[in-house]
C-alpha cells in the first residue's frame, strides 16, 4: 500500500498549500488574494489536533486545482471534512470534495456531497458512469471521515462515513482514468446559477485529503478513525463564516445585524426569551447569491449589539423542506416555550409551501443554538386557497385575554386579489382555517401585486391609549404586468368575532420612499416595552459581479418602533440605539446655517447619525451625505414644503454609477427635522416621525464622507446634533 496523494493543510497561513506526494505547491483560489473593495488577506486557517491545520472553503470562490491523477486500478480516497452546509436546492447537484470526473467521456472519479449530507462517488469506465449514494447522512458542523475505495479485483466500489460501511456498488467494468485536472471543492460540472455564481462547491472545513493505491480493508479504515475519535470537537467559531474578514470593506454596515459573510434575506421571527432577544434570517452560507436557504441566528440583549449564532433551521432530507426553509415568525407558546413558524418548501409538489414548526433541543440553552424540526407541515396550502405555491410567510401572535394564537400567511386568489389567508390555534400545533383575513381588488389597486410576501400584524398605540392595528406586506407579482415590488400598509381594526381586518382606507401607504430598500418585514411587540417594533432586510444596490467581488449581499435595518398621532402611523428609531453613540461631534442650537455648515467641515466619518430640525421654512433644505469635498460625489435628501415633496438624490452618489432620485409625499406643519443613520453603504433618513427614505451608496472616491446642510445661509437651525457610532462586531484577528 502507498500513499499516492496528499493534502493536509498544514502551511497555516498563505495562498498556497502542497501536496506531499508529488510536490506540486498549489494555488489557492480565493476572492480576496485580489480583494477589490478591502485589503487583500489569505483564506482562514483553522488550528487542527489532527494535521496541523484544516483549510476554510468560502463555498463559491475557494478551490484548488492540479494536475490529473495517474490511477489505473485499485484506490482509496479519504478526506476528514466538517461542511456548513449543503446545496439543496438545484435538483441533482454534489458538492465537491474532489473531482477528477469527465462527465462527457464517463471517465474518472467524484467524490462529493449530496443535497442534504449524503456522501456521493460517482466513478467512470467509458461507457457509464457508476453512482454509490449514501442513506445516512453527515450533519453540518460536525466533523466526519469520509472513505472510497475501489476494489480493481472484485470491480467493487464501497462508500464509509466514520469508518462505517454504508454500501457497495458491484460489477464495475475497468474503470478509466480522465485526463481533466483534478480539483477540489470546485465541481468540474458545476450547475450554473447565474452567469456569475455557479454551484456545487465545498463550504466548511478540509483538514486533509488522502488517495492511496490501493482498496484498504474494513479494518484499516477503522483504526484510521480510531485514531481521530478524541480529536472530533470543533468551535462554532472555527467552523462558522469568520465575521472579522469583512470588516475593513469600505462599503460594509459596522452597527446593522449581518451575517459574518455572504447572503441574507430578509430578518424574521424576532422573539425575547430568558433575558434575550433573537432574530433569525434567510441566509445562503455558500456565497452572496440568492439560493439555498437556511435560517441564520442573532442573539442581543438589547437590540442594538447582535451576535452570530450557529445556523438554527436547515433544509432536510424527506417530504417537507427539501428545497429550502423559507421565512417566518415566531411565538412563545404553550408553557412559555418558543416556537418559530417556518415556510418549508418542496419543489417536488405543485403546491409546495406550507407551514412547519420548530422547537429548541434545549430550552435552558441562553443561546437556544439547536432547533428540533417538525418533520410534519401543520399547514398545507389547499386546492381551494388561491394561486398554487403562493402560499408562505406565516405571522403569528398570541391573544392574550383568549389564550389563543393567530396565524396569517400571504397569498393571492387568482382573479381577485392579493390576500392573507387567517388561522386559529390554542397549542400552536393545531391550526383552523378562519378564512380570508384581508384581500384587495388588484384591478383597482394593481401595484398592491397578485400576491402578498411576509405579512406583519401589529398593535400601534398614541400617548392617550388609542390602538389600532397595523398590516404591513409586500407586494408580488405572480404574473403579468409587473410592478415594482414595494413594502406597504394599512392601518385600521381587527374584527376578531369575523377573523377579518378592516382597514381604515382601502389607500395602501408605502412606509418607505427607497424603492424596495426597505423590505423583507418582519415584526413583534416588545415584552420589555410593550413597543411595536418592525426588522427589515436593508437590500444591496450592487449587481452580482459586484456582489461575488465583495464577499456579501444585504442587511437588517435598524429597528424602528411603530405608534400612532392623530390616528396615523408614525415611526422612528429605536430608542435603545443611543447605546450605538461613541463620540458626540456636533450639539447646537438655535444657529444660523452658514455657520453650521463651517463647523460640519471638520466631520466626516463612514458611521454617523445626525439629527437636525430646521425653522419652519418655505424655502428647500436638506442635507448632502457621503459628500466628497470636491464635490464629484454626494448624496442630497431635499425637502420642499410648497411642493410637500421629499427626495433623495443619488444622481451624484458614485462616479461610477449611474444614480435616480427617490422620494414623495411629505406635508407637515413645522420645521423640517430628520433623523439620519449613515452605515458606510446605508442610509436610513427618519422625517417628522412620518415618512423613511431608506438608501444605499457606493462612492468611489476614498474621502465621499462629509455632510453638509442645503438652504439659505440666513435659515435658522433649531437644534442640530451629530454623533460618530461604533461598530457592533469585533475583529476577530485572523487574516
Amino acid at each position: 500500500m502507498s500513499l499516492i496523494y496528499h493534502i493536509n493543510f498544514d502551511e497555516g497561513y498563505g495562498n498556497q498549500t502542497k501536496e506531499l506526494i508529488r510536490g506540486n505547491l498549489l494555488k489557492i483560489e480565493y476572492i480576496f488574494n485580489n480583494a477589490k473593495y478591502k485589503k487583500n488577506c489569505s483564506l482562514r486557517w483553522i488550528k487542527s489536533p489532527i494535521s496541523g491545520y484544516a483549510l476554510d472553503f468560502d463555498g463559491y470562490s475557494t478551490f484548488i486545482i492540479d494536475k490529473p491523477l495517474d490511477l489505473i486500478e485499485s484506490f482509496t480516497i479519504s478526506a476528514f471534512i466538517a461542511p456548513r452546509c449543503f446545496e439543496a436546492c438545484h435538483g441533482e447537484v454534489s458538492t465537491t470534495i474532489v473531482d477528477q470526473l469527465d462527465k462527457n467521456d464517463k471517465k474518472g472519479f467524484a467524490l462529493s456531497l449530496y443535497q442534504h449530507g449524503e456522501i456521493q462517488f460517482e466513478i467512470g469506465d467509458g461507457n457509464q458512469i457508476y453512482l454509490l449514494r449514501s442513506k445516512k447522512q453527515i450533519k453540518p458542523y460536525k466533523k466526519s471521515l469520509i472513505t472510497v475505495t475501489y476494489n480493481q479485483e472484485t470491480k467493487e466500489a464501497s462508500l464509509y462515513i466514520n469508518s462505517e460501511f454504508q454500501l457497495k456498488c458491484e460489477s464495475i467494468t475497468t474503470w478509466k482514468p480522465s485526463i481533466i485536472p483534478l480539483s477540489i471543492g470546485l465541481n468540474n460540472s458545476p450547475f450554473k446559477i447565474s452567469d456569475i455564481f455557479k454551484g456545487g462547491m465545498f463550504s466548511g472545513l478540509i483538514d486533509y485529503i488522502q488517495i492511496f493505491d490501493e482498496a484498504l480493508s474494513t479494518e484499516t479504515i477503522q483504526k484510521e478513525f480510531l485514531s481521530l475519535r478524541d480529536k472530533l470537537s470543533l468551535d462554532l467559531k472555527e467552523i462558522d463564516l469568520d465575521e472579522g474578514k469583512l470588516l475593513d470593506d469600505e462599503h460594509r454596515p459596522q452597527y446593522h445585524a449581518i451575517p459574518p459573510q455572504h447572503w441574507m434575506n430578509e430578518p424574521h421571527a424576532p422573539f425575547y426569551f430568558n433575558g434575550k432577544y433573537h432574530l433569525f434570517y434567510q441566509k445562503n452560507a455558500s456565497g452572496p447569491y440568492f439560493s439555498n436557504l437556511h435560517w441564520g441566528h442573532w442573539k442581543s440583549d438589547d437590540l442594538v449589539f447582535w451576535e452570530n449564532e450557529k445556523t438554527a433551521l436547515f433544509p432536510q432530507k424527506g417530504d417537507l423542506t427539501p428545497s429550502g426553509v423559507w421565512s417566518g415568525s415566531a411565538a412563545i407558546g404553550p408553557n412559555d416555550y418558543p416556537y418559530l413558524f417556518y415556510t418549508f418548501a418542496n419543489f417536488g409538489k405543485k403546491r409546495n409551501q406550507g407551514v412547519a414548526i420548530a422547537r429548541p433541543k434545549n430550552v435552558e440553552d441562553p443561546h437556544l443554538v439547536d432547533w428540533e424540526m417538525s418533520n410534519h407541515a401543520v399547514i398545507t396550502q389547499t386546492d381551494k386557497q388561491g394561486i398554487p405555491s403562493q402560499f408562505r410567510d406565516p405571522f403569528v401572535w398570541k391573544d392574550e385575554k383568549e389564550e389563543g394564537w393567530y396565524l396569517i400567511i400571504g397569498g393571492g386568489i387568482e382573479g381577485k386579489g392579493p390576500t392573507a389567508w387567517i388561522y386559529l390555534s390554542d397549542d400552536c400545533v393545531n391550526w383552523t382555517f378562519k378564512g380570508e383575513f384581508f384581500t384587495v381588488d388588484n384591478k383597482k389597486y394593481p401595484l398592491l401585486g397578485t400576491n402578498w410576501e411576509l405579512p406583519v400584524f401589529l398593535p400601534v398605540s398614541d400617548d392617550k391609549g388609542n390602538t389600532k392595528y397595523m398590516f404591513l406586506f409586500m407586494s408580488y407579482f405572480n404574473s403579468e404586468p409587473r410592478e415594482q415590488v414595494d413594502t406597504y400598509y394599512f392601518l385600521g381594526e381587527f374584527d376578531k368575532n369575523n377573523f377579518k381586518f378592516i382597514p381604515d382606507s382601502l389607500e395602501a401607504q408605502l412606509i418607505d420612499y427607497g424603492r424596495f430598500k426597505f423590505s423583507g418585514p418582519s415584526g413583534f411587540v416588545d415584552p420589555l416595552t410593550n413597543k411595536s417594533v418592525v426588522f427589515s432586510i436593508l437590500q444591496g444596490d450592487r449587481n452580482e459581479q459586484e456582489e461575488h467581488d465583495a464577499g456579501w449581499a444585504h442587511n437588517a435595518g435598524l429597528p424602528i418602533e411603530l405608534y400612532l398621532e392623530n390616528n396615523e402611523l408614525r415611526m422612528k428609531p429605536l430608542e435603545n440605539l443611543v447605546a450605538l453613540r461613541a463620540e458626540s461631534l456636533v450639539n447646537e442650537k438655535d444657529k444660523l446655517l452658514v455657520d453650521i455648515n463651517e463647523k460640519l467641515k471638520a466631520v466626516h466619518s463612514k458611521m454617523l447619525e445626525i439629527i437636525v430640525e430646521f425653522e419652519d421654512t418655505n424655502k428647500v433644505v436638506g442635507l448632502e451625505l457621503k459628500k466628497h469635498p470636491t464635490n464629484q460625489e454626494k448624496t442630497s435628501l431635499i425637502f420642499d414644503k410648497v411642493q410637500k415633496q421629499v427626495w433623495i438624490d443619488r444622481s451624484k452618489s458614485s462616479m461610477e454609477r449611474t444614480g435616480d432620485i427617490q422620494g414623495g409625499s411629505l406635508d407637515i406643519d413645522k420645521g423640517f427635522i430628520a433623523h439620519i443613520y449613515i452605515d458606510h453603504s446605508t442610509i436610513e433618513c427618519y422625517l417628522n416621525d412620518k415618512k423613511m427614505i431608506t438608501s444605499r451608496t457606493y462612492p468611489s472616491l476614498k474621502n465621499s464622507d462629509y455632510i453638509s446642510l442645503i438652504g439659505d445661509d440666513s435659515i435658522i437651525i433649531r437644534s442640530i446634533e451629530v454623533y460618530k457610532l461604533k461598530s457592533i462586531w469585533k475583529n476577530s484577528g485572523s487574516e
